[in-house]
């Protein structure tokens, strides 16, 4: 496994700190990168590079080239809205004639939409999956007292990073249509956050709008909600609403990527992501449903980690 530099303070990555490599790479291409990954390749007896995203993409195509050693390059898919980019379009096409790249798409849609831009067809679609275990209901009073959030109320969260682009401020303007006891919780941080503080106040919804930050713990911030709310302009195969199903939690989202894959009529509503007017309707319907087990029950039957894990380890194993 080789990650970044800032994977040596993750504590999630503290028990297998002798299996993790940092590169400690500086923005921006460095050809130092491409010596050292090939002396990673001969030091760790590397038979396969798993990449993900554009620039690991054309790290990994470089090396792979460059090596002697017969070495066998999956990269997962996780959107396609980067190849609008001509220069990255173009490196993701060279990559694929001049390198044996075996794709994958985390996504029926992301697999048809990499086609469309790249008439590049990947060889298979292997969902993305969390781990149904730790992504598990806890009380949800105690949730809330962990988090300072008031109890007597409806809470709608979002977890995403308040960036352009993830409807934050489509969510606040809805709530402006649902009655004063619901609340609206965002879990996340970005460039963003001074601008949605002062929309939210604005709308005069300082005493109903939430800004908790990065969470540690997620289950925590999923077991305090009724009903979580993405509304992307774009996605491929978000994990949050996953982990929010995993909680049991019901989904309001916009229908967008890869998450009608995973989201029906019994778990959620999906809905256009042009008009904010469709959220407070859609919440008060979601909010009706079922929820705890049957969620996450559908959760664990479509996108557990297990079976995430077991599909990669097949392909492993078939393209050694």
């Amino acid at each position: 496994m080789i990650r970044s530099q800032q994977s040596n303070n993750d504590p999630e990555l503290s028990n297998y700190k002798s299996s993790v490599f940092c590169l400690n790479k500086a923005p921006g291409f460095k050809g130092s990168v491409i010596k050292k990954l090939k002396a990673l390749i001969k030091e760790q007896q590397i038979d396969i590079i798993h990449s993900h995203h554009i620039g690991p993409l054309l790290y990994a195509g470089i090396v792979c080239s460059l090596t002697t050693k017969r070495i066998r390059h999956v990269s997962t898919i996780h959107d396609a809205w980067y190849l609008n980019n001509i220069k990255q379009r173009f490196f993701t096409r060279a990559l694929n004639l001049l390198t044996h790249i075996h794709w994958v798409a985390d996504a029926n849609i992301v697999a048809n939409e990499f086609q469309s831009k790249t008439s590049i067809i990947p060889q298979q679609t292997i969902l993305n999956g969390i781990d149904c275990e730790q992504f598990k209901a806890i009380d949800k009073s105690c949730a809330r007292q962990q988090l300072n959030l008031p109890e007597n109320v409806q809470l709608i969260g979002c977890a995403a990073r308040l960036i352009e682009g993830k409807g934050h401020k489509d969510l606040i303007h809805a709530l402006i249509y649902l009655p004063e006891n619901y609340h609206l919780v965002f879990a996340g941080d970005g460039d963003q956050r001074d601008l949605l503080h002062k929309a939210v106040e604005s709308y005069d919804l300082k005493s109903r709008v939430h800004f908790l930050g990065n969470i540690h713990d997620m289950r925590v911030f999923y077991s305090s909600i009724d009903v979580m709310c993405l509304y992307s302009k774009r996605e491929g195969l978000p994990l949050s609403i996953i982990e929010a199903m995993a909680c049991g939690v019901p989904i309001v989202a916009s229908d967008v990527g890869g998450i009608h894959e995973v989201v029906t009529d019994k778990e959620g509503e999906l809905i256009a992501a042009n008009n904010y007017k469709l959220i407070a309707p859609a919440i008060l319907r979601t909010l009706q449903l079922p929820n705890g087990n049957p969620i996450r029950h559908h959760a664990i039957a479509v996108a557990d980690a297990r079976t995430m894990s077991s599909q990669y380890d097949n392909l492993y194993t078939a393209l050694a």
